[in-house]
């Protein structure tokens, strides 16, 4: 396995559709590989998920794995999981405002409100279907990364931008979870 580049915001690549994975490149000793290193690529940054597109393949891939994660102490525990071409069936009216970072978007945050629950259908790294139907941060997390298969990055969705903040001043100055500056 190998880590793999992580296009920055700026890069033309994270603004396209990605592509459709088809059953027979999925199948490849190539593609597999690939997958394994965008694995590698997403642990080492500390990220919660990455998509194909952020290492610059244009392909419906993503992978999300949350266990003791230093960019995110508080998230809670999420298996290993491979999602390909993946399609939501259901995102709730009902909305959550949380911070989001993002690999791409280097050393910053900001509040982005996204569905507080979430029907997806997708295909796993062997061809199996595979239907999720999430909550809260685990909701927050897919739609995040199957953003970027479509072109978005997380700054798109923030409505208050006076909430991007780079992370050192996150740390010193913004109480997780609420609106309020912390007096310092």
């Amino acid at each position: 396995m190998s880590l793999l580049k992580i296009a920055k915001m700026g890069n033309p690549i994270l603004r396209k559709i990605a592509e459709p994975v088809s059953t027979k490149e999925l199948e490849t000793v190539e593609f597999q590989k690939f997958i394994d290193d965008m694995v590698e690529t997403m642990r080492d940054g500390d990220g919660l998920g990455l998509a194909a597109p952020q290492v610059h393949v244009s392909k419906q891939v993503v992978v999300i794995e949350s266990f003791e994660n230093e960019r995110y102490p508080d998230a809670p525990t999420i298996p290993l999981l491979i999602l390909v071409n993946p399609v939501f069936k259901y995102m709730s009216r009902e909305t959550r405002t949380g911070w989001e970072g993002c690999l791409s978007v280097d050393n910053l945050r900001g509040k982005v409100t996204r569905s507080r629950a979430v029907k997806l259908e997708a295909v796993d790294r062997n061809g199996n279907a595979l239907v999720l139907e999430w909550e809260d941060f685990p909701a927050v997390v897919l739609q995040h990364e199957t953003d970027h298969l479509r072109g978005h990055l997380f700054i798109d969705r923030m409505k208050d931008l006076s909430t991007l903040t780079h992370l050192d001043e996150f740390g010193k100055f913004w109480i997780k979870g609420e609106n309020d500056v912390r007096e310092v």
